[in-house]
């Protein structure tokens, strides 16, 4: 049940980031071979050792363009789904912080988030909780996280700290307000006119008592 639930619920969620990546032609083996070694290699996370802010972060909007669209790096926007589906970056799949990662009030009626606690020290709702977590968010690749400004992904870089991630790998990319301006252009989705009302809900999942 644990494995069909998560299936939905992924599918459903990287549809858009998935369908909107910019189309790139088809490349040879040296082609291949030569942006392999020509790939930007990425600054540590933060100019601030421990610092989750995303104004302490090295991958920003002066330079986040360069590493759009690469295989290497997971791109996770954690706003609710109706304002990513207004406006959001090409690549960048939607993962609802509030929505499906955490509340204060998860496991009550109505809140369906995996954690509750605080973010330093979160509480499983769920016993399948960190391995929900560990399928939104992979372990083992480098991932760029967003949101609106930067504040939801500071607060997500602390749960997955106490869930073992290696925070080498995790960056605060900022806000989705921040990226405006001509380099930014070909990478964005504007779909200001949608409206989008969504409903988040796990099914088949043990509550921890």
């Amino acid at each position: 049940m644990l494995k069909k639930a998560m299936s939905v619920l992924l599918a459903a969620l990287l549809l858009v980031g998935c369908q909107t990546a910019p189309t790139t032609k088809p490349t040879t083996k040296n082609e291949t071979t030569s942006s392999a070694q020509n790939v930007q290699a990425l600054p540590v996370p933060s100019k601030v050792e421990g610092s989750f802010k995303a104004e302490d972060s090295n991958i920003n909007k002066t330079n986040l363009v360069k590493y759009l669209g690469r295989g290497d790096i997971a791109f996770i926007d954690l706003r609710d789904y109706s304002d990513y589906t207004k406006k959001h970056l090409k690549n960048f799949e939607v993962i609802p912080f509030f929505g499906l990662i955490y509340n204060a009030k998860a496991g009550e009626a109505g809140f369906p988030q995996l954690y509750k606690g605080t973010h330093a020290e979160p509480v499983n709702v769920y016993k399948e909780s960190d391995q929900i977590l560990q399928a939104m968010i992979p372990k083992d690749r480098t991932v760029f996280l967003m949101c609106q400004g930067g504040a939801r992904v500071e607060m997500l870089m602390k749960i997955l700290k106490a869930k073992g991630y290696d925070m080498s790998k995790i960056y605060n990319v900022g806000g989705m307000a921040n990226y405006t301006g001509e380099a930014f252009t070909p990478w964005v989705t504007d779909l200001e006119e949608a409206v989008v009302e969504a409903k988040y809900r796990f099914e088949g999942l043990t509550p921890v008592k």
